[in-house]
């Protein structure tokens, strides 16, 4: 027959051997979800800038593109299919929507005929990819949309304050001028 002792052993095995089998499947669950975001945030990072790539590419190309240019263009585009096929496995539907109308918007840009429209083409993919990033952030919990007041308040801000925005590709376009 076992003493307290005996019994007091066993069940430290038992608590034992259930903590490792909780920690063991806890653990491997965190890891293939850190593993999906990290892999989920290479995937918009390396597609929005193929976009922004794309788009920086048409702004100091001749309309139509001459064939180099048109073919470090095709480039981008392709390295945004590929990304679009990662994010299709990893991103919830409004994400790959978004994706994938950014990618028709690009095309537009490199098949506009001219000035004006290349200008047109490039402002609605400059939406696009505020739209991206929105669809970008709310998949992952990051943070609100850019110009979505916070949970719990109205709208309107501070009074004095602007509104917050996400800037604009030719604010960023000057940005990257200066530095």
């Amino acid at each position: 027959m076992m003493d307290a002792g005996g019994y007091a052993a066993w069940a430290a095995a038992v608590t034992s051997a259930a903590t490792l089998v909780v920690t063991t499947v806890v653990g491997g669950r965190r890891e293939k979800r850190q593993w999906a975001r990290e892999a989920l945030t290479d995937a918009f990072v390396a597609f929005l800038a193929a976009s922004w790539q794309h788009s920086d590419l048409a702004k100091v190309s001749a309309t139509p593109p001459d064939i180099s240019s048109a073919e470090a263009m095709d480039g981008q585009y392709g390295e945004m299919r590929n990304q679009l096929t990662r994010l299709r496995l990893l991103s919830p539907p409004d994400v790959v929507r978004a994706g994938e109308t950014l990618l028709r918007l690009q095309r537009r840009v490199k098949d506009a005929g001219s000035a004006s429209e290349r200008a047109e083409a490039l402002s609605a993919a400059s939406t696009g990819r505020h739209d991206m990033v929105s669809a970008a952030q709310k998949a992952m919990g990051l943070r609100r949309p850019w110009g979505a007041p916070p949970r719990g308040r109205s709208a309107s801000t501070a009074p004095g304050l602007p509104e917050p925005q996400q800037p604009s590709d030719s604010a960023r376009t000057r940005a990257d001028e200066f530095s």
